[in-house]
């Protein structure tokens, strides 16, 4: 087994030719493709590839985008598998937003696992991501150093609402600046759970919201094009969360607030409130996956990937590097 990245990680198994979350068609036409998660970085240009496999929730959410489009997409359920020739493939969650996928490659010879993005706690949305044992194991290192260690989800959560509260009582109305996809969402249950406050979604994150529901993971709100949503802004007795730079954020009485993992440790402008609420591992949950995945080799991608390889390697005695590049001339040496 060949793993290396050719505009996306690229596995070569035999004759077999895999590619996940690739960002082109670079590298063969006649590779077969698999895209974790409805991230626009992960799903781009999904139309112009080959043979490519998805959940059906990430392909609901990629309609959304018209990113999902054409008879060369499969859907492929989170515990299922497809199998070519002596290579077969195996979607487990990830737990990252709804639909997010790892990828088990299993041989005659060796075990593979690409985890795309990652969560490996509970939250309000998602369930944490299985871990999967392998000899071979491609994880994203987003947050791949110790500062990056967020805080309990409670806690989290809790600080938001009374963030939130606070603005309505002096008057303002708090808005959320969110991901469309996932951190949205996240948000909007969050005030569902915790309270009776109706929540206004805006745009993207008004369409997402929408699949969510579609899919299982039931969502109250108010889309910003509603009649409905007019009234609740005048009372001043509502949540906003959008994913834009306008509208709801233009907002007279607005209270700016975004949340995401860079929360720790950055600043952002013209923001009231930063809350550290990411759908990605964290640090110490990467060094666990690892511990309990016991791979052979460990291959980093994105992020902090030299930082956490080297962490790996002096701490767990674990064979790890930032992945290889494949060069398209080189192909022709493996296939």
């Amino acid at each position: 087994m060949r793993v290396g990245w050719l505009n996306g990680v690229t596995v070569i198994a035999g004759h077999d030719f895999l590619r996940f979350d690739p960002q082109s068609q670079n590298g063969s036409s006649a590779a077969t493709s698999f895209i974790s998660h409805a991230h626009g970085d992960h799903l781009r240009r999904i139309s112009q590839l080959g043979m490519s496999y998805l959940t059906p929730e990430t392909m609901d959410i990629g309609r959304i985008f018209q990113e999902v489009a054409g008879p060369n997409m499969r859907p492929l359920r989170l515990g299922e598998s497809i199998k070519q020739d002596d290579v077969e493939v195996i979607a487990h969650n990830a737990g990252h937003m709804l639909g997010s996928a790892q990828f088990e490659v299993r041989t005659p010879d060796s075990t593979l696992v690409y985890t795309g993005d990652i969560n490996c706690r509970d939250m309000f949305t998602t369930k944490a991501a299985d871990n999967v044992p392998c000899d071979i194991l491609v994880v994203e290192t987003t947050y791949g150093v110790p500062f990056y260690t967020f805080p309990d989800l409670t806690q989290t959560s809790v600080e938001i609402v009374e963030w939130a509260l606070d603005q309505i009582r002096i008057g303002k109305i708090p808005v959320f600046k969110a991901y469309s996809g996932g951190k949205a969402q996240e948000v909007v249950r969050i005030f569902n759970t915790l309270t009776k406050l109706p929540v206004i979604t805006e745009g993207a994150a008004t369409g997402i919201t929408d699949a969510y529901t579609r899919n299982g993971v039931k969502l109250q709100h108010v889309d910003a094009e509603a009649p409905s949503a007019d009234e609740l802004l005048k009372s001043g007795e509502c949540v906003c969360v959008t994913s834009t730079s306008r509208g709801l954020l233009s907002h007279a009485k607005a209270a700016h607030a975004v949340a995401t993992g860079w929360a720790l440790g950055n600043r952002f402008r013209d923001v009231d409130a930063a809350f550290p609420l990411s759908g990605h591992a964290d640090f110490q949950q990467l060094v666990e996956y690892v511990k309990r995945a016991r791979p052979k080799e460990l291959l980093t991608v994105h992020g902090f990937k030299s930082e956490f390889s080297s962490y790996i390697r002096r701490r767990l005695g674990i064979k790890s590097s930032p992945i290889p590049l494949i060069r398209q001339k080189q192909l022709g040496e493996y296939l």
